[in-house]
């Protein structure tokens, strides 16, 4: 997945990511076991992300734990790492395009995003859940993962980018959750 992300592709990677955002496997996965390369893509974001190449990654067995951990302090670090990254992406994005092109490239990305509701709630349904909150909370977090991967594509940086590995894991059907004491929890 994120084929589109290479680097110099600009605005018009942006527009064709926007296209390829409905075609994921949204939430098809959850509480399935982690795959080999679903823990390597996690870790990989994480040294990426925070530098830390120690984090065990864990899967979460189902909604109910998945929603225990989001409801607890997120991990600082993780955060600011986040939005620190995120930043960069918007400022290049921003320096190579100007400020409204690239607000304007995101629109579709907002569009496309948004109808992830509906793939959030077939697998909650699917699961016995019923929790519109927690259903909005994943759906809200699968659209973060698409912004920060257009922001990515956009600033023309490579599919090895900690966003487009995030991407890649919301699109292949997990729901990275976050830190868990020591561990990073992948749903």
């Amino acid at each position: 997945m994120l084929k589109v992300v290479r680097a110099g592709d600009g605005l018009t990677a942006v527009a064709a990511f926007a296209r390829e955002i409905p075609r994921g496997s949204w939430f098809a996965a959850l509480g399935e076991p982690l795959t080999a390369g679903e823990r390597a893509e996690a870790r990989t974001y994480l040294a990426e992300i925070i530098g830390r190449h120690d984090v065990v990654i864990a899967g979460a067995a189902d909604w109910l734990a998945a929603q225990a951990i989001i409801k607890r302090d997120y991990d600082g670090a993780w955060w600011d790492a986040e939005m620190l990254a995120q930043n960069e992406a918007r400022q290049r994005g921003e320096g190579a395009h100007g400020k409204e092109a690239l607000l304007a490239a995101l629109e579709p990305i907002v569009e496309a995003a948004g109808a992830l509701n509906g793939p959030a709630a077939l697998a909650a349904s699917r699961a016995g859940v019923t929790d519109q909150a927690l259903i909005r909370v994943a759906a809200g977090a699968a659209a973060q993962a698409c912004h920060q991967a257009a922001l990515v594509i956009a600033a023309g940086a490579g599919a090895d980018h900690p966003f487009a590995i995030k991407y890649r894991l919301f699109a292949g059907g997990r729901w990275p959750l976050g830190f868990d004491g020591d561990r990073f929890v992948v749903f």
